[in-house]
């Protein structure tokens, strides 16, 4: 069975901005869902964050390309009204956390790939930088 890779929005960043420190683990880890070794999701969430934080960094039309090619690529796990009342009552630090970690557990993933690990609850999900998730040979799934 093909392990389920929930991306957080600071891992899709390292791709779309080509960030030196974290760009190679994060591109390989988007490559698994690219070839279709792994299944890739993320919350509808992130295509709007991906797209403001990239506009910035690389213009308009060019965070557009980014959003496409991640529509091209992962599940987007929808925002609704129950993934919003399950974050809310999440009793964590953070909303936007808490909606892409309900987002996480809707879609069945088998870990969310962040570099912010402090940013989730701990024991709900294991929450792997993309670096030990390649390290660990995809060992959770």
């Amino acid at each position: 069975m093909k392990p389920k890779l929930f991306f957080d929005t600071n891992v899709l960043l390292d791709v779309v901005l080509r960030r030196p420190e974290f760009f190679a683990p994060a591109a390989s880890a988007w490559a698994l869902c690219e070839t279709g070794a792994a299944r890739g999701y993320v919350s509808a969430i992130s295509l709007n964050n991906v797209h403001y934080v990239a506009a910035k960094f690389i213009g308009r039309e060019n965070a557009l390309s980014a959003v496409r090619l991640i529509l091209g690529i992962f599940s987007v796990v929808p925002l609704d009204a129950p993934i919003l009342r399950e974050a809310a009552d999440i009793p964590h630090k953070d909303f936007e956390d808490d909606i892409q970690l309900a987002s996480a557990l809707r879609c069945g993933a088998t870990c969310i790939l962040s570099r912010d690990r402090a940013h989730y609850p701990p024991g709900v999900l294991p929450v792997l930088s993309p670096a030990d998730y390649l390290a660990s040979s995809g060992s959770l799934g």
